[in-house]
């Protein structure tokens, strides 16, 4: 289950994020998680949830994931196109095998929330 080392990896880049902020607390952070990225979503919020525990920074953050379709551009035509097929694509408008991946393998923090100091006086 490689989703608790990307869990653990997330929790440093995290803190990190935190500590240059001057976080008190990480209250939330979302990921978007490409659809042939190879990451179990449901597995690697359960490895988050097991490893944010033993940071007090995180204990309380909650994850949200926001799912990257395959999109993908033919060579040949030039025209894009999505898909839920994660098998080898041919262009649904000329069917050349010529494809250009353009999103689907990705998995990036897109948006973290944090409590500072100064919030938890308000």
């Amino acid at each position: 289950m490689h989703e608790v080392s990307i869990a653990i990896g997330m929790v440093k880049e995290l803190t990190r994020i935190a500590l240059e902020n001057n976080a008190t607390k990480v209250t939330g952070v979302k990921l978007k998680i490409g659809k042939m990225s190879g990451i179990v979503a449901d597995s690697l919020i359960f490895a988050f949830d097991a490893v944010k525990l033993e940071h007090p920074l995180m204990s309380s953050a909650a994850i949200s994931i926001e799912e990257v379709p395959l999109v993908y551009e033919c060579n040949t035509c030039k025209k894009t196109f999505e898909t839920d097929n994660l098998s080898f694509q041919t262009c649904p408008f000329c069917e050349s095998y010529s494809l250009k991946l353009l999103s689907g393998e990705e998995m990036h923090i897109e948006n973290v929330e944090i409590e500072t100091e100064e919030e938890s006086h308000v």
